[in-house]
């Protein structure tokens, strides 16, 4: 044993007697005779012996599914008792013994305190056990006054529900005793969130930001005890960070909030409490529950597609099915059915009672042509992949003055007919109705140029460092052939990606990409 080792031995013999004389002689010891004090105890010594100090609120951390105890003296007769529990992450089931005696016994979430006028000599106990998840808890004990950092509630501390609709709800309470229109110290915080009550404020943030392993205290080097704190800190699993948006958490000075980002006929957990910014300490007003109203009940009929209307819709599930009808009055010689496929390929059929007129499986933009149409409805059904996820946008016209999507050419590249130092000229294959094509260029570094990403159709928009060159709108041509332009502006020896796309007309705003085409100018002219 080294020398360094033997004051730490030696406190903590001094402690371990001074507790077992307590407990022997307090119950016949007067108060002018007390050599051990309630407040001869500190946090220091809590964290290894488990001994509340008094009139301090210690962080004890708890394990889930397992007892945890801690002990307070109390040794003048004729003194009061205040005591206050705080769980944090889980509710817990807690009891005060006296000489193994059970005196009171408390389940839940919430800060519960006890008084007792006279409290009777001797050594207390408290046993702790989490209900849901490893905790935190805060402990209080005094023997002159309860505890009094904590913001006042008021005495209505009900959160009481002001309107609420399908979407939304309003929620109001009463301000806090404490709130002066002099200082600006008292805000409210307001958590809501579908999955539980948070009856502190700890527990709202241990479920917001997650909870930090027990750190370790100030040992007194016995072995077996080193060992036992190991093993408590392998078993330690504190809760994790609520998944993001999963709690709504706002701050306010009113005593009024809304809430609009509610679903229909869904319940909700609503907690406001009253926050001391000096402080930082916060006392919770009773939580509230709210169910919003139940959403409209969707007519059992089929959604129908109107004639050139473009219809977007997002798969969620696994083989999700989407189901429309289209409307056809009157015979028609030919409909044009474009078709985006953003993710994996999607099963698409249209048909009639009596006829299949097309089916097949999709990627990417495909146009197709169907003709010789009878009148009749026709059901659309589009099923999703294995998988799950992805877009489909569609439409499905008979008049060719009212198809939106823009037309590619069933050759998609564009090729370099001549490159310079400053420009190159590019051909690409047009379409026979009037389009609007746009031209861009990308600087890229020798690394990038090296790069051939796949186009995705299904992007919104360029990429941010791509540079418009022009836009030109083509008329109508008898046939197909390429059409011809030259990209100015160039700096030599640099490699360049450049890119075409294609909208109906400058309002619209679908575009279709070309292949992009990688050059590089000349080094010397």
């Amino acid at each position: 044993m080294t020398r360094s080792t033997m004051p730490q031995l030696l406190d903590k013999a001094r402690y371990i007697t001074l507790l077992l004389l307590l407990t022997t002689l307090a119950a016949n010891t007067s108060p002018a005779e007390d050599q051990f004090n309630f407040g001869d105890s500190d946090i220091a010594h809590f964290q290894d012996s488990n001994v509340l100090p008094e009139r301090e609120e210690v962080l004890h951390y708890l394990l889930f599914n397992f007892t945890s105890r801690v002990f307070f003296p109390h040794t003048e007769k004729g003194r009061p008792l205040y005591l206050t529990v705080i769980p944090c992450a889980s509710p817990i089931e807690w009891t005060l013994l006296h000489g193994g005696k059970a005196l009171y016994n408390h389940t839940g979430g919430e800060s519960h305190s006890l008084h007792y006028t006279t409290g009777t000599p001797g050594l207390y106990t408290i046993t702790l056990k989490p209900l849901e998840s490893d905790t935190y808890v805060k402990l209080y004990i005094s023997d002159s006054f309860p505890l009094k950092t904590y913001p006042v509630l008021p005495d209505d501390d009900k959160v009481k529900i002001k309107k609420k609709s399908r979407k939304g709800f309003s929620v109001e309470w009463n301000k806090s005793p404490k709130e002066t229109p002099f200082d600006n110290i008292i805000e409210y915080h307001i958590a809501v969130n579908r999955k539980r009550s948070f009856d502190t404020f700890c527990s709202l943030m241990s479920h917001l930001h997650g909870d930090k392993r027990p750190s370790r205290p100030d040992t007194f080097n016995f072995l077996e005890e080193e060992k036992r704190y190991q093993k408590f800190l392998r078993e330690a699993n504190p809760i994790k960070a609520a998944k993001k948006n999963a709690i709504s958490y706002r701050k306010t000075n009113a005593t009024v909030f809304n809430f609009n980002r509610a679903r229909p006929g869904r319940k909700y957990f609503v907690n406001v409490y009253v926050y001391n910014k000096l402080t930082r300490l916060a006392s919770a007003f009773q939580s509230l529950e709210v169910r919003t109203k139940p959403g409209k009940r969707k007519p059992p009929s089929v959604k129908r597609l109107k004639n050139g209307q473009i219809q977007v819709h997002q798969f969620t599930k696994p083989k999700e099915l989407l189901t429309m009808e289209f409307r056809v009055s009157k015979p028609a010689k030919e409909a044009l059915l474009g078709v985006q496929v953003c993710g994996q390929k999607v099963r698409f059929q249209i048909r009639t009672k009596k006829k299949k007129w097309f089916s097949r499986k999709i990627q990417n933009y495909k146009e197709f042509t169907l003709t010789d149409l009878p009148k009749d409805t026709y059901t659309i059904k589009i099923k999703g992949s294995k998988k799950g996820g992805g877009e489909v946008r569609f439409t499905l016209t008979t008049k060719k003055n009212k198809y939106k999507f823009p037309s590619l050419p069933k050759k998609t590249s564009v090729t370099s007919l001549n490159t310079t130092c400053e420009n190159v000229t590019i051909a690409w294959m047009g379409e026979t109705r009037r389009q609007t094509f746009c031209v861009y260029k990308t600087e890229l570094s020798e690394a990038q140029s090296g790069l051939r990403p796949k186009i995705d159709q299904c992007s919104s928009e360029i990429d941010k460092a791509s540079e418009k060159v022009f836009c030109k709108r083509f008329r109508n041509h008898r046939q197909q052939h390429a059409l011809q332009e030259t990209v100015t502006g160039l700096k030599t020896g640099r490699h360049y990606r450049i890119d075409v796309t294609v909208i109906r007309n400058k309002r619209s705003k679908m575009f279709l990409r070309y292949d992009s085409l990688y050059v590089k100018t000349e080094d010397t002219c």
